[in-house]
């Protein structure tokens, strides 16, 4: 009996547990949101989505947004959008979809004042915005960043009107738009006038040309040779045009009411100059040849000097080369009083290597080699050493204690594309064969000067058998 409560028990507490389970599950389901325009139906795209306080996301470009919701109890549902009213009412938790119709609300129009010639802000321009279907009516004056703020609404039509001291006025017409608030106006100066520098033979315009009127600078001349200021009217004005390639142009001209553009012909201003070329020694190199932005002017004379007529101020490129020597290129700045130029080249060096050998034909290493009574370096083990020597001839001198020192005199030639030397050492003093003589001839005299020394020499004993030797006589 207790066992079969206790079996019922546990189907009741399991059933239970299914069906909160299920509960839950049903509850917990999606609720789509539509936005629209309250006034025309159009989908808002944006809006931000608020649950009971807590932000959700944004609707799309169909204003569309779906959230899941758990459906347990009512809540609040709150979406905002900029130019738009804030909307927010409770919501049904059955409740599946919910359409919500936002009002238009009042939008900020920001307007910007510029100057069209310093592109800085106009302080103090009065801006009217006048509704052209409505009786809206209202002006501000521009603050010290040229801006002023109306407030708006949405898809409706203003004419702009903007006024500013010592500035030509200007009229526009707008249709508000919620994704475009901000609008910048240029505001151009009264008694605006223009100068146009060109060439006097091309009639092409020049560009960077300095113009000052009555000795303060005005502008530089743009793309189009034109430069842009602004005058006190007409009358008398002294005018001055530079630029580094022409002469400068200074002139007193009468600029009349009507006078909008004035063309000035600048002349190119050239001079004359000499280019010398020399060594590093300081001597002049003669038959170098000379380039100038590119094109080919002639060769030096004997002196090292070539005549430059007619070159035109400004910059050039100047290339200088001759034979043996290392070519020399650079930019200079050619304008009146400019002294004559100057160009030092150094010798192009030619690849020698100098290779140091016994009388076997093995190298050796560690030999210090000499350039002309100069140490260049040391052999490696391989005997080499590489140098770079400008054309000329050389005395190239191998040295290393034991052994006598190797000399070669060598013309380096110009427009060579390298050059070798091998230098053999030999071993200091006398060949074996001499030495093996000489330590004879050292034995045969030892052995002379040891006899000459004890005062005899041994001699064969001569006497014929059974003869006695002769009595020695001795004196008393």
């Amino acid at each position: 009996m207790k066992s079969n409560m206790r079996s019922r028990f546990t189907y009741l507490i399991v059933g239970v547990m299914a069906l909160a389970l299920i509960c839950s599950a049903v509850q917990a389901t999606d609720v789509d949101i539509t936005v629209k325009d309250a006034d025309d139906g159009s989908y808002i795209r944006g809006a931000s989505v608020y649950v009971d306080g807590h932000y959700e996301g944004k609707t799309n470009s169909d204003g569309e947004f779906s959230y899941e919701y758990d459906g347990r109890s009512r809540y609040t549902l709150k979406v905002t959008k900029a130019g738009y009213d804030d909307w927010d009412d409770r919501i049904d938790e059955d409740e599946r979809s919910v359409v919500v119709r936002m009002d238009p609300g009042s939008l900020d129009l920001e307007i910007m004042v510029y100057d069209a010639l310093t592109v800085l802000p106009v302080k103090s321009a009065r801006v009217d915005l006048i509704g052209i279907s409505t009786s809206f009516d209202d002006y501000e004056r521009t603050d010290s960043s040229g801006r002023v703020v109306f407030e708006v609404e949405d898809r409706e039509e203003y004419r702009i009107e903007i006024d500013a001291d010592d500035y030509m006025e200007i009229t526009r017409e707008i249709d508000i738009d919620r994704d475009a608030l901000t609008l910048q106006y240029w505001l151009y100066p009264e008694n605006r006038f223009a100068f146009r520098i060109v060439d006097d033979r091309s009639d092409s315009p020049i560009v960077g040309a300095t113009v000052k009127v009555d000795g303060k600078v005005v502008g530089t001349t743009s793309s189009e040779g034109v430069a842009t200021t602004v005058l006190d009217g007409d009358g008398y004005y002294d005018v001055e045009v530079t630029h580094p390639s022409y002469s400068t142009y200074s002139k007193e001209i009468y600029l009349g009411d009507d006078a909008v553009v004035e063309e000035i012909l600048l002349t190119k201003s050239t001079t004359s100059l000499i280019l010398s070329v020399f060594d590093t020694e300081k001597t002049p190199i003669s038959g170098a040849k000379i380039v100038v932005d590119g094109k080919d002017i002639g060769v030096t004379d004997s002196f090292g000097r070539i005549d430059l007529d007619t070159v035109v101020a400004g910059t050039h490129s100047f290339e200088v080369s001759a034979s043996g020597y290392v070519s020399q290129k650079e930019t200079r700045t050619i304008g009146e009083g400019t002294p004559d130029l100057i160009f030092e080249l150094g010798r192009a060096t030619i690849p020698v290597s100098v290779l140091v050998e016994n009388p076997s034909h093995e190298p050796v290493g560690e030999v210090k080699i000499c350039v002309n009574g100069a140490e260049a370096g040391t052999t490696s083990s391989t005997g080499q050493i590489a140098l770079d020597l400008a054309p000329g001839t050389y005395n190239i001198t191998g040295l290393m204690d034991g052994y006598h020192d190797a000399v070669q005199e060598t013309e380096v030639k110009a427009g060579s594309s390298g050059d070798s030397v091998v230098l053999t050492l030999e071993p200091a003093g006398l060949p074996l064969g001499a030495i093996a003589i000489i330590l004879v001839l050292v034995v045969v005299v030892v052995v002379v000067a040891g006899v000459v020394a004890t005062g005899r020499v041994d001699l064969p004993n001569r006497r014929g058998p059974g003869r006695r030797p002769p009595t020695r006589r001795r004196n008393f």
